[in-house]
Parts: C-alpha cells; sequence; structure tokens
C-alpha cells in the first residue's frame, strides 16, 4: 500500500466530512426555521439520530439548545420545544445560529475523556445510590424491589482495587466470577 493512496483517502475524508458538516447545518437550519414557524421539531431528533456514530451528536445537541428552545434528549427519544416560562428557555435565534454552525461547537464542548479507574469506582458507586432513588420514587416493580435492594447493596458494597498486570486481572476475575456464584 503506498503512501499516496493514503494521503488521498484522507483528503477524501477531510473533504467529505467537511461537505457532511455543512449539509447537516443548513439541514438543521431548515428544521429551526420549521420548528419556529410552524411548532414542530420533531425532525430535530430524526437529524440527530440519523447522523453517522462517529460524529459529535452532542454537539448538535447542544447547538439546539444554545440557539432555540428546541430540547432534543436522545437517551430516550423525545424531542420537544420548551415553553417561554420554563426554565432553561432560550429565544429562537437562527442568525446566531447560522452565524456559528453547529460543528464549531467542538471548542466549547470537548470529548469526554477516557474514564480512569477513580472515576468508574465512582461510577458504580452511583449505580447503586441510582437504584435506590428508583425504589424510593416507587420507579420498581413492588414484586421486584427487595432483588433491587440487595442488588443496591450488592453494588454499593463492592470493593475492587486498581489491578496492574495479567497476573492480577485474571486472579480478580476469578474472585469477582466466584463471588457472583
Amino acid at each position: 500500500m503506498s503512501l499516496k493512496v493514503i494521503d488521498k483517502n484522507i483528503k477524501t475524508i477531510t473533504t467529505n466530512a467537511a461537505k457532511l458538516n455543512v449539509l447537516i447545518h443548513q439541514t438543521a437550519m431548515l428544521i429551526m426555521g420549521h420548528a419556529k414557524e410552524h411548532g414542530d421539531c420533531s425532525r430535530a431528533l430524526t437529524l440527530v439520530n440519523a447522523m453517522p456514530a462517529s460524529m459529535r451528536r452532542t454537539m448538535l445537541v447542544a447547538w439546539f439548545d444554545k440557539y432555540s428552545p428546541i430540547r432534543v434528549v436522545q437517551t430516550n427519544n423525545r424531542v420537544g420545544i420548551l415553553k417561554a416560562t420554563a426554565k432553561n428557555y432560550v429565544e429562537w435565534n437562527l442568525e446566531g445560529a447560522d452565524a456559528e454552525p453547529f460543528y464549531e461547537l467542538a471548542e466549547a464542548i470537548p470529548e469526554k475523556p477516557a474514564l480512569d479507574f477513580a472515576a468508574l469506582v465512582e461510577m458504580v458507586k452511583r449505580l447503586g445510590k441510582t437504584i435506590e432513588k428508583k425504589i424510593d420514587d416507587g420507579a420498581v416493580v413492588d414484586t421486584d424491589i427487595e432483588s433491587a435492594k440487595a442488588l443496591a447493596r450488592a453494588v454499593s458494597g463492592l470493593k475492587v482495587e486498581r489491578v496492574h498486570g495479567q497476573d492480577n486481572v485474571t486472579s480478580l476475575a476469578q474472585e469477582v466470577l466466584s463471588a457472583a456464584a
């Protein structure tokens, strides 16, 4: 494989990515204009979901948040327009949105950094608390409440140490499997 082919492919990717960004921005502007005029923002969610997984969809969602009352919630596939009385309401700003395309928000919205061990441990702690809150809020089926409590205790009670080296990984995995059995 020659470097000429690799360089040509990289140039094509760069050109196509730039063209795709412009097309997404133009489409988002059309969606925002349509939503302002007709109160229908359903295509905002459709556009976000249509973007390739490798693209930074969060930038487009943040762009809608910044320049309009359109709110896209990917976690539960919902979209809507905030009422003017809502806490996080933002006035329609089509001029500002056109001047700052969604892909330029990359500086303000950095990629999420890779998680280190401490962050992973915190994630596990939060999971136990989240399960407890779901129980308290009545969001767990009655017949599964005791099992959910046991699960929350088990997750909250996990004691894990940072592992260094393959031998430690294997022995830790065996300990976790035997504890789960």
